[in-house]
């Protein structure tokens, strides 16, 4: 066999592999899940173990900041754990607004609910970072003492950003859930980020979508850190089934 015929089938191999263990994400597998809005309950939910449902959006609207109402409502759920939470798309959390999420927390825990406290979805980029560690620190002093903080965040702010400004969330935020997509999509290549999570040095959780891409072998890998506390998955709603004409 010559060299390049040599190469050929190694790399041959190695594309192989890679596809071998591109398994796609079954919920059923899992037991900790995001809930969104419009994303309708499904059977695997009776499995959870912890839930993390969407209450609520803060955004601007015709120049003014505005708290939309979002999901289910206050209601009994079957889990051990729960986190509400809510998509912000700036840096600006009123009293008004915080104190509507901590008076939200509070009917879901009349209910018997264990609701560990408020996680925060913001999509802020790398060169944001320090702007975002700053507005968690002062969230974290607005925050009664039972109240639990935890924040989504992207792949690229271990990469790109600066994995020391997110080590200065140690002792003001009690998770960090690392979203391996974007929309309902894995991102492309999210491997190639992976090894920068093994530097953070606060809790962290990895974030998959329901049907996305996960090669397994990442579990073992990450287990290693000892601030890795596993996989939580987006569940999607299923594709519309399309009509079928008879002639």
């Amino acid at each position: 066999m010559g060299h390049a015929a040599q190469i050929l089938l190694v790399v041959a191999c190695i594309l192989f592999t890679n596809v071998a263990h591109a398994e796609r994400v079954n919920a059923a597998h899992y037991q900790d899940f995001w809930l969104w809005a419009a994303v309708k309950p499904q059977p695997v939910l009776h499995q959870a173990h912890t839930l993390y449902l969407h209450q609520g959006e803060i955004a601007r609207r015709q120049g003014k900041t505005v708290f939309l109402r979002q999901g289910l409502p206050a209601s009994a759920l079957r889990v051990d754990h729960l986190w509400l939470s809510y998509r912000i798309t700036m840096l600006d959390l009123s009293d008004k607004h915080l104190n509507r999420m901590l008076k939200a927390q509070a009917r879901w825990r009349a209910l018997g609910n264990q609701v560990k406290g408020i996680q925060i979805d913001f999509d802020a980029r790398s060169y944001q970072l320090a702007r975002y560690v700053k507005f968690l620190q002062t969230l974290r002093q607005r925050l009664p003492a039972d109240t639990q903080l935890s924040v989504t965040g992207l792949l690229d702010w271990a990469k790109t950003g600066d994995v020391g400004t997110l080590n200065r969330l140690g002792g003001v935020i009690d998770e960090l859930v690392v979203q391996t997509y974007q929309g309902r999509s894995t991102v492309t290549r999210y491997a190639e980020y992976l090894p920068a999570l093994m530097k953070l040095q606060i809790p962290f959780r990895l974030g998959l979508v329901q049907h996305g891409q996960w090669d397994e072998r990442w579990q073992r890998r990450l287990a290693a850190s000892a601030y890795y506390r596993g996989n939580v998955v987006f569940l999607v709603n299923p594709p519309p089934e399309r009509a079928v004409f008879s002639k």
